[in-house]
């Protein structure tokens, strides 16, 4: 099962999809596509969403369930 953490952020943060496409440079068909498929997610996409949102690649690309690394 696909958890859509893309979503996730972007709903956390109170933003449509044609926003957070605006926000990241990116189009509204995209968004959608890597909303729905993160995996399709280009690196240099993540890096920069991941910035945005305040979370980690991995939690963009559904690796953990964890938005932010642990600091030990």
């Amino acid at each position: 099962m696909v958890h859509n953490n893309l979503a996730s952020e972007r709903v956390r943060v109170g933003m449509t999809q044609t926003e957070c496409a605006e926000k990241l440079g990116t189009t509204l068909r995209l968004i959608g596509k890597y909303e729905s498929n993160p995996g399709t997610m280009p690196a240099e996409f993540v890096k920069r969403a991941a910035e945005f949102f305040g979370c980690t690649s991995d939690y963009l690309l559904d690796m953990t369930d964890e938005r932010t690394a642990s600091v030990s």
